[in-house]
Formats: structure tokens, sequence, C-alpha cells
């Protein structure tokens, strides 16, 4: 036997939105991600501008004198000539992690970006200029789904 169709029609509604709640679960998890990355890269910023203040303080001075330096929440007295290559080290390794982190963002934003054109997601500012513009806010607020 087949199936009623009304039996059919009940049922492509429900599986319609279910569709739609998986595509916009899947939307936010990448938004998430790329927002997290770049949080994470501004993070870094901030410390690869604070060790560069730190070796443009100490660079010029004496290298027997004393500086202290906070070292897994320990104070530690040392030299500048021990101090500075670690800083410049460390400043490296998070110029490197940046140029990592960044590439991995450019291409998590062509992901996000390629999903949202594939499935026509409209964030809800887009959404209202588009509504807001007058000629096309039939068809805008139509196609797409709205995030």
């Amino acid at each position: 036997r087949t199936a009623r169709p009304a039996a059919m029609a009940s049922s492509d509604p429900s599986k319609a939105q279910e569709k739609a709640q998986e595509i916009m679960a899947e939307y936010e998890r990448k938004k998430s991600e790329v927002r997290q990355y770049m949080l994470k890269i501004g993070e870094l910023d901030s410390d690869r501008n604070e060790h560069s203040l730190v070796i443009n303080t100490i660079k010029d001075l004496d290298p027997s004198r004393r500086c202290f330096r906070l070292i897994g929440g320990i104070l530690v007295e040392r030299t500048i000539k021990e101090v500075l290559p670690a800083v410049q080290k460390n400043l490296d390794g998070i110029d490197k992690m940046v140029k990592q982190l960044s590439t991995i963002l450019k291409e998590k934003q062509k992901d996000l970006d390629e999903y949202t054109e594939k499935y026509d997601i409209k964030p809800a500012r887009q959404m209202q200029q588009a509504q807001s513009a007058g000629s096309d806010s039939k068809s805008a607020s139509k196609s797409g789904v709205l995030a």
C-alpha cells in the first residue's frame, strides 16, 4: 500500500522546520567558532604588544642590570641579559601562533560565508535593512533563513 498524501503533507512541515533548525544550529556553531578565533587572535595581539613594549624598554639598558619577570605567577629576579632573549623568544612564538590562527580564521570565515550563501542565511540586521529599503521587502522576508 502507499501512504496517504495527507499524512505525508502533515509530516513535511515538521521535517522542514527540523531541517531549518539543524541549518541554524550549524550556522551558529560555525559563527561561534569564527568568533572564538577572533577573540584568541585579539588576546595574542595584546600579548604581542606587551612583549614588544618590554623589549623596547629594556633593550638599551645595561645587560647586567637586574629586572623582575613573572613566571607562572611567581616573580623572579634575573638580569636583562637573561630576560631579553626569553622575552624575544616568547614574542616570536606569539607571532607564529597569530599567523597560524589567522590562516585558520580565514578558512573558517570562508567556510561560514559559503554556508551562509548555500542556505541563503541573512543576519537579522541585514533582513531589517532589506525590509526598510522598501521595494524588495516582500521578497527578502520570504527567502532565506533569518539568523
